[in-house]
């Protein structure tokens, strides 16, 4: 921590002298390029209710409204460009979220800030979470290969990883650095490769226009109580400082975020093998807590995994060089560390002789409570600890390179330089403690990416064509190993567990290209394909060697658009193949209670994807129906084969798959020219597998086997209905609130679907979050310096509901927030 905090500070003490000491000489130059770069890039200003950190300029996309007559603004300096140019991914269905709009929200992290947007959910069990999911549309949360995450044209989507560990790297972006963010739905454009099957969130950050200091802080706090015994406050806190300038040609902004949060048990210790007469002589216990499970059985819950303690530390440094007027180079360079600790479960059982932790026999009843004989596992009582540290840099070349042609081309290279998972086996105060335990080190963790586009508006100089062409690369590799503890405290490491060694490397090349022909007034033809060569090489798995593998594909794309007046039409046809990654080919992994077994030979997912959209214009905003279908062959899933005391999960294809649903969205901005703003939408989704193939074995908690076929079910971790909406009141040009609310239907956990109890642990049940957030901005002299300020009160379920999502989500959060620049 302090190595952070002081290499923050020498960066900010070294950019802060060299830009001084040129300051006088390039102050006129400056501000000549501030007016001209006032479209792309805002500076900060927390008074301005479009953003604490930038001030009311804006970048307009196409379905992006702006009122008229914003009140709220409070800015002596305003700029307002006109309609911007298409971007190349017209074809495909897509949002805009303003800084405005994020500063409505208790967005503490960068992937709250996209809660609300239509057909998409954030799996964030809470503030901090490491394994923030992201599903969009037909791919669900734990089909993290689906969706894709950049910030600045940088991958921040992990392709190494599937499931809950496969979540974007979310925490290399600091919520204060986004300026706006894009949400692409479907992979209809063919500069994305078949990962955008759900959808792609584009996210676009700050850099200054002028010198500027920014910095925030908040506070947040959870009284928690759900059956009782797990009872508990949990908080945690922020910080983020930024220090920006530009000079000429240059421009820099080197930033620190920081989150300490704690956060409510994620996990219950429950013995759900089915509840039995005792036998022999099993202790006698208080304490246990009577629950069912999610497929109905009688069980006894018996503890809770505690607190999650989690600490982020992010600093980066952006450069900005205009090569240029129309032409900018951008470097990023960052680090994160990260820390994740639970250290305290909880025990509700006591006996005659106090707590009770388990005879340390998996197979065994060993306790009763009201004549009814369960298991008691050891090591669920057990602490762990998780460390990470991930450096990422990347460059960004983007611009206008003529008349008529664009380029952008980026590159990037993120590594996790550790990451490493420590687990007891026994609680320090069992009596049976062995002090042995397990270490999970994930070696050799990093990739590599290289796009390169080119565009022009005009091809050949003829007006009626568009043409966009490219090249990516990108090259991804993981290696895991597993050791055991010899001594869990002193940490003192014993031999390595070869079955658990897994590695392996994955390339991709392709080429894209697509055409936009308009034909006649309004109208407009679309056509692209793209080509991608795979290679999946080095790959070990159980710490055997398996054969190299290589595979090509061709996507081709389609969309016909209508746009007369205010209206928009468009149909959007894409093929799309997503080619497994490293963990379901290759990454086997073991814990004291769940196996994941990886499949070597996976096929690639073969979809065909349509969109179908109308859209009219408003005043301000814009109202909008989406129709989609996706029909994919050969569906990559986790499925679970036992279940109990020890779960068993194995990645494998399903033969076909399909997706329907309809999207309603509402956008506007001062309804009725009034001060109400009010974004809406809606999406009902059917998830079904239309061919299972071979019937599954399957164990059930209480260890009968059972067989079923998949054809027919719904697919998991799918709701039928979501439903967003977020309002807000200006009240004055300085003060508005904000209230929105989040509503899923229930789904299904359990592939056969026979999961049908909600509102226990393990269920995927549906909510209704609503959320509050108000925010008064002022100015004021500091230092003879005009200085801007915001503070902020907001409430997150507000309505203190629970729900599961397997884990349980928040309760009610309070949320002080104060921000100031100058």
């Amino acid at each position: 921590m302090r190595s952070l905090l002081s290499a923050a500070i020498l960066l900010a003490l070294s950019s802060n002298l060299a830009i001084a000491e040129t300051h006088k000489k390039n102050t006129g130059n400056a501000t000549k390029n501030a007016a001209k770069h006032a479209e792309s890039s805002p500076s900060a200003d927390p008074s301005s209710s479009e953003d604490p950190q930038v001030q009311s300029n804006q970048v307009l996309a196409e379905n992006t409204a702006v009122g008229k007559n914003n009140k709220e603004e409070v800015m002596e300096e305003m700029v307002i460009t006109g309609e911007v140019a298409k971007d190349s991914h017209f074809t495909s269905p897509s949002t805009r979220l303003s800084r405005a709009e994020i500063e409505r929200q208790n967005a503490q992290t960068t992937e709250e800030a996209v809660k609300y947007q239509p057909s998409l959910q954030i799996r964030q069990r809470y503030i901090g979470d490491p394994n923030g999911v992201l599903g969009i549309r037909g791919a669900d949360m734990f089909s993290t290969a689906r969706n894709m995450v950049f910030a600045d044209g940088l991958p921040l989507h992990n392709q190494l990883q599937a499931s809950f560990n496969g979540a974007p790297r979310w925490s290399m972006v600091g919520p204060n650095e986004i300026d706006a963010v894009d949400v692409v739905y479907g992979p209809f454009s063919a500069e994305y490769s078949g990962n955008s099957i759900g959808g792609v969130v584009n996210i676009k950050t700050h850099m200054p226009m002028k010198e500027e200091y920014y910095g925030e802080t908040s506070y947040f706090v959870q009284p928690w109580e759900n059956i009782g015994a797990d009872a508990g406050t949990f908080d945690g806190n922020r910080q983020y400082f930024s220090y920006g300038n530009r000079l000429d040609k240059w421009s820099a902004l080197l930033s620190y975020n920081r989150l300490e949060a704690e956060s409510q048990p994620m996990s219950y210790f429950i013995d759900n093998t089915g509840l039995r007469n005792p036998t022999g002589s099993p202790t006698a216990v208080n304490g246990a807590v009577p629950t069912l499970d999610t497929r109905g059985t009688p069980s006894y819950i018996y503890g809770d995994t505690g607190p999650e303690l989690v600490n982020t530390d992010l600093v980066k440094l952006k450069l900005g060089y205009d090569i240029t007027p129309d032409l900018q180079a951008i470097f990023t360079g960052a680090f994160e560390e990260r820390t994740r600790k639970a250290e305290k479960p909880r025990n509700y059982l006591t006996s005659a002789r106090g707590t009770y932790f388990g005879d340390n026999n998996n197979n065994s009843r060993d306790a009763v409570f009201a004549g009814r004989a369960f298991n008691v596992l050891n090591s669920g009582f057990a602490p762990s600890e998780d460390e990470r540290q991930t450096m990422q840099i990347g460059m960004q070349v983007k611009g206008a390179i003529s008349d008529r042609w664009d380029i952008d081309t980026t590159f990037s290279y993120l590594d996790v330089i550790k990451d490493e998972r420590r687990s007891a086996f026994f609680s320090p105060d069992d009596p049976r403690n062995q002090n042995t335990g397990q270490l999970q080190v994930f070696d050799d963790f990093n990739w590599k990416n290289y796009d390169l586009k080119l565009s022009t508006r005009e091809l050949f100089g003829w007006k009626p064509l568009e043409f966009l062409a490219g090249y990516h690369f990108d090259n991804y590799n993981l290696n895991f190993k597993q050791f055991s503890y010899n001594s869990y405290s002193a940490e003192q490491i014993g031999s390595e567990t070869l079955a658990r060694r897994n590695q392996g490397e994955v390339t991709t090349n392709a080429m894209f290209g697509q055409f936009a022909y308009h034909f006649a007034p309004d109208w407009d033809l679309t056509l692209g394909a793209r080509y991608e060569w795979w290679r999946a090489s080095s790959g070990v798995g159980s710490n055997q060697a398996l054969p190299d593998r290589s595979d090509d594909a061709i996507s081709p794309k389609a969309s016909l658009g209508f746009e007369p007046s205010n209206w928009k039409f468009r149909y959007s046809f894409g093929r799309a193949y997503r080619f497994p990654v490293i963990a379901e080919m290759y990454q086997n992994l073991q814990s004291p209670n769940s196996i994941t077994t990886a499949n070597a030979n996976l096929k690639a997912e073969d979809g065909w994807h349509h969109n179908f959209m109308i859209e009219y214009g408003l005043d301000n905003g814009y109202v909008r129906a989406n129709v989609f279908r996706d029909d994919i062959r050969n569906t990559i899933q986790q499925v679970r084969r036992a279940t109990g005391i020890l779960t068993e999960n194995a990645f494998q294809n399903i033969p076909a798959t399909s997706t329907t649903g309809v999207e309603l969205i509402y956008d506007q901005a001062r309804v009725l020219d009034s001060d109400f703003d009010l974004n809406f939408n809606a999406t009902w989704m059917s998830a079904i597998v239309e061919d299972g193939g071979p019937d599954i074995n399957f164990q059930e908690a209480n260890g009968s086997l059972s067989r079923f076929n998949l054809t027919g079910k719904e697919r998991i971790r799918l709701p039928e209905w979501r439903f967003n909406a977020l309002a807000t009141y200006h009240i004055s040009e300085a003060w508005d609130t904000s209230m929105a609310g989040r509503y899923t239907s229930d789904s299904f956990n359990d592939i056969d679907n026979k999961d049908y109890v909600n509102n226990v642990f393990g269920a995927q049940d549906g909510f209704f979050f609503l959320d509050f957030k108000t925010s008064y901005r002022f100015k004021y002299d500091l230092l003879g310096k005009p200085a801007k300020s915001r503070i902020s009160f907001g409430i997150n379920n507000l309505t203190d509901k629970t729900a599961y999502v397997f884990h349980p989500y928040p309760q009610r959060t309070f949320f002080l927030e104060g921000a100031i620049s100058f």
